[in-house]
């Protein structure tokens, strides 16, 4: 479950989003999520594997390892967000640029930090103990560029409710990759209800 820190919120922020929507016509406010960082050392390999399969040959280097299972973890968590928050209607999009401004419009600014992303023990199907840990910022672009800290809180994939595919059937992903989908679907339910709460305007129809 996420545990949140609200942070004030600008009135200006405030003043826009309860202005009605006035039609389709009028431009969607967009929803941009950014690339997630993962420090050095976040990652927790699965001491398992990463062994090679040639005798006498060197496996991958750790810390290749762990750079690889970092940016897989981060990429899914950052696709779960925008195909959920796109689900729900509202014109996301993902960005590796840590500070996009200059849009236009308004704009919620979703990104953070994945602190903890440990494999577990994938070969112990079922209690893998696999976990992935985030800390989430949510900033709001106001007309002009300025930006607004909104909300500030953390994830943790090991209490967080299971992620559901868009027909209600739980998700199959196992380990990390169960662990980012959840930390994603998390972060979007989060993130729909500030821009359900500030008016934010969903896509045409």
């Amino acid at each position: 479950m996420a545990r949140r820190r609200a942070l004030p919120v600008l009135a200006a922020l405030l003043l826009a989003g309860c202005v009605p929507n006035i039609g389709p016509s009028k431009p969607s406010d967009f929803i941009v999520i950014t690339d997630f960082a993962v420090p050095e050392g976040a990652v927790h390999l699965d001491p398992s594997f990463g062994f090679s399969l040639y005798r006498g040959e060197a496996g991958v280097p750790k810390e290749q390892r762990a750079r690889s299972v970092g940016r897989a973890v981060a990429f899914l968590v950052t696709d779960t967000i925008v195909e959920r928050l796109r689900a729900a209607g509202y014109d996301a999009v993902s960005t590796v640029n840590p500070n996009p401004v200059g849009t236009g419009h308004r704009a919620l600014i979703v990104g953070g930090t994945l602190s903890t992303v440990d494999e577990g023990q994938r070969r112990h199907v079922g209690h893998e103990h696999s976990a992935v840990l985030a800390t989430v910022e949510i900033k709001a672009e106001l007309p002009g560029g300025t930006t607004q800290p909104v909300q500030s809180f953390a994830v943790d994939s090991r209490t967080a409710p299971p992620a559901r595919a868009n027909n209600g059937a739980t998700r199959r992903e196992t380990g990390v990759d169960a662990d980012a989908t959840k930390i994603g679907a998390e972060i979007a339910r989060v993130v729909t209800e500030i821009a359900r709460r500030n008016n934010w305007l969903p896509m045409p129809r």
